[in-house]
């Protein structure tokens, strides 16, 4: 079997979350003795965090280039399925692989809705958090929301971060597999593992608060400005002594730091275990989607987070799917067809059915603040003021049982959610079902079909008018060198 991934850039290790989830899918296709390609329009000189795969073949092909690609595409032996790591790239190089590998399954990581980002931000107010952020969906005739709907129709599988937008997209295509991050949370440990996890376990050792993210990226530059104009000037009062160092690139001007106030602002985090010497993470993140690496890099290093419902979201220990992960952690067998919920006891079935429909009624964001005192999560996130999330923040600081008590579920929920044995499980099988009944589903898949006889014509030809403009702008050039 064969496998092609298609993005638009290449990735870079503890750069974003999407990147570690592209690393831990290649090295899973690669771990199963499944030759892989990684295909991007991005120069190759930026491709040395992704060369150390010696058994991945790595190609340039920009989609505006219509023989570049099916140059590419030639070279690669009818692969049995295709990746593409957002709706973007599904746009830019479906197309292709649709007429040229007419049986090859096509798959969209869907990182996280990008339509329901932007329309959770447009309807922001001065609160912190307010229930028509949390409620809202997107709607079809926003540009954005129709062609990221239109690459989840044409795909033949959706794996998704998040179970609340596994949820929403459902009725659009139910070919959804929930698939996480690709953590080892089961590795054995050497007496250097355990004592670095001990250390990270005394909380009188462990000094400040934390912010970690990009801030050209909206919902991280919108949570740092509501940190520094609202809630950490009420904790720094509580917390004379307490600072907030906040890590990540692209500052803004507006961004300074302020010795006197304990605000202070560090750059770039170099390591990630950086945010091991931490007490408490703070995200206030008003809108967004998916699920939120900076939660699951300070979960990674014991470190309890105090974030919003937007922010918890997808992150608890409770799941819809949560009969899946009882298949993958009761049924200990090689095949992955055998992982099937008849097989598990019938206690077993009945609890996983029973907090699958709880989540779900959760999901409806009806009355989250009654039923978020039921959840499992690394910190705290029901919090609704800026009032209440710094004084979470300031107990969850003081009280070491308290603190304690968020580390431990934070385990909790990456062994069940993140574990790189329970993902590559679930990956594999959606996979596998997938590419046996492709046939039989492509032709039950009416909007499928019609969407693609859209699709075809137009893609094809704004490929073939992006070609010509190309071959222009070249001629252009040579003939001005020429002169």
């Amino acid at each position: 079997m064969n496998f092609c991934y298609f993005s638009q850039l290449w990735p870079k290790q503890s750069f974003s979350a999407a990147h570690e989830r592209t690393f831990g899918i290649i090295e899973r296709f690669i771990h199963n003795n499944i030759k892989t390609y990684y295909i991007t329009p991005q120069d190759k000189k930026k491709a040395e965090h992704i060369r150390q795969y010696i058994d991945l073949k790595c190609h340039q092909a920009d989609p505006s280039n219509t023989s570049r690609v099916n140059h590419v595409l030639s070279r690669i032996q009818s692969p049995s399925v295709s990746v593409f790591d957002t709706h973007v790239s599904e746009c830019l190089y479906s197309h292709y692989v649709h007429q040229v590998f007419q049986n090859c399954a096509k798959v969209l990581d869907l990182q996280d809705l990008h339509s329901l980002r932007l329309k959770r931000e447009n309807l922001l107010t001065s609160e912190l958090m307010n229930k028509e952020v949390l409620k809202a969906k997107p709607e079809l005739g926003d540009e954005l929301t129709d062609k990221e709907m239109a690459a989840i129709i044409r795909s033949d599988l959706i794996i998704a971060c998040s179970d609340y937008e596994m949820e929403l997209i459902k009725h659009l295509n139910k070919k959804v597999q929930l698939v996480t991050f690709f953590y080892p949370t089961t590795r054995p440990l050497d007496e250097e593992d355990k004592q670095a996890i001990e250390l990270k376990q005394y909380h009188y050792k462990r000094r400040h608060f934390v912010f970690l993210g990009n801030m050209s990226h909206r919902p991280n530059y919108d949570a740092v400005k509501r940190l520094k104009d609202k809630i950490w000037p009420i904790i720094v009062k509580a917390l004379p002594q307490a600072q907030l160092h906040i890590y990540g690139s692209n500052f803004p001007a507006e961004f300074k730091t302020d010795e006197y106030n304990g605000f202070i602002c560090k750059g770039l985090m170099k390591e990630i275990d950086i945010l091991g010497k931490y007490r408490v993470m703070l995200a206030p993140l008003r809108f967004g989607a998916g699920v939120k690496g900076k939660i699951t890099d300070a979960w990674r290093e014991m470190l309890p987070v105090i974030t919003t419902p937007i922010g918890a979201e997808g992150l608890f220990l409770e799941s819809s799917q949560a009969i899946k992960y009882e298949c993958v952690n009761q049924i200990q067998s090689k095949f992955y067809s055998d992982m099937e919920p008849d097989r598990l006891t019938p206690q077993i079935r009945k609890e996983s059915l029973e907090e699958e429909n709880f989540m779900k009624e959760y999901y409806t964001y009806d009355n989250t603040e009654e039923m978020a005192k039921k959840l499992t999560f690394g910190g705290s996130f029901n919090n609704w003021t800026d009032e209440q999330f710094a004084d979470e923040a300031i107990k969850m600081y003081q009280d070491e049982q308290l603190w304690f008590n968020a580390v431990d579920n934070s385990q909790k929920i990456l062994k069940r959610r993140m574990d790189t044995i329970v993902n590559e499980k679930l990956l594999m099988k959606a996979i596998s079902e997938t590419q046996t009944n492709l046939a039989s589903m492509r032709r039950q898949d009416i909007l499928q079909k019609l969407t693609w006889s859209e699709t075809l014509r137009s893609n094809y030809h704004f490929a073939k008018y992006l070609d010509e403009k190309r071959k222009n702008l070249e001629l252009t050039g040579k003939l001005k060198q020429t002169n």
